[in-house]
This record gives C-alpha cells, sequence and structure tokens, in this order.
C-alpha cells in the first residue's frame, strides 16, 4: 500500500533508500511512531576523500590501512588507532620527501 506525503509516494510495506542529506532536510517530516529510519546519522557529512589522494581524519580506517599498506607499511588495523594510522601517513610523506631532496 502506497502512502502519498508531500515529499513523495512511500510503500508502506518496502523499504526506501534516499540519501543521508535528502532526509536531514525532510527529517521532521518522518518522525513518530508511522516511520522506522535505518541506518541514519543525522548531522554527519560523510567527505572520505577530498581529491588528494592522501589519508586525514575524515579517511576510514580500513582505507588508511589500505593506503598505508600500499606504501610498505603492515600496521594492524585491530590496534591501531585512526590517529597512529595517520602519524604512520605522515612519516611515509616525510621520507618520501626526504627521498625527493637527495
Amino acid at each position: 500500500m502506497d502512502v502519498r506525503t508531500r515529499h513523495g509516494y512511500f510503500n508502506r510495506n518496502e523499504g526506501t533508500v534516499v540519501a543521508q542529506d535528502w532526509l536531514d532536510e525532510r527529517r521532521r517530516h518522518f518522525e513518530g511512531n508511522n516511520w522506522r529510519i535505518l541506518e541514519d546519522y543525522p548531522g554527519v557529512l560523510f567527505t572520505q576523500d577530498d581529491g588528494d589522494g592522501i589519508p586525514d581524519t575524515n579517511w576510514l580506517k580500513a582505507d588508511i590501512q589500505v593506503w598505508l599498506n600500499d606504501h610498505g607499511v603492515e600496521m594492524s588495523g585491530l590496534r591501531a588507532t585512526k590517529a597512529k594510522m595517520l602519524e604512520k601517513v605522515d612519516e611515509v610523506l616525510s621520507s618520501e620527501v626526504a627521498q625527493e631532496e637527495e
């Protein structure tokens, strides 16, 4: 059964996937017991990569670990914090700069 709202038609028996920013803009219209929202991260902006290819605090730990492995650094993601991983990224980048200067 479809339910008509000011934001479109929604089927009561099927889930509807929407973008997080779409939901954030219309959140107040989907509150209450009539709606169930799953995997909701209100106010979180998912910007993982700013395009420079260098890991920063917006990257996921798993992606930082892949970047480190690609640059020859073996590091366990289980024991390492994101801050420690980013320190290793800085070490890799500074060693690359030192090699270029030589």
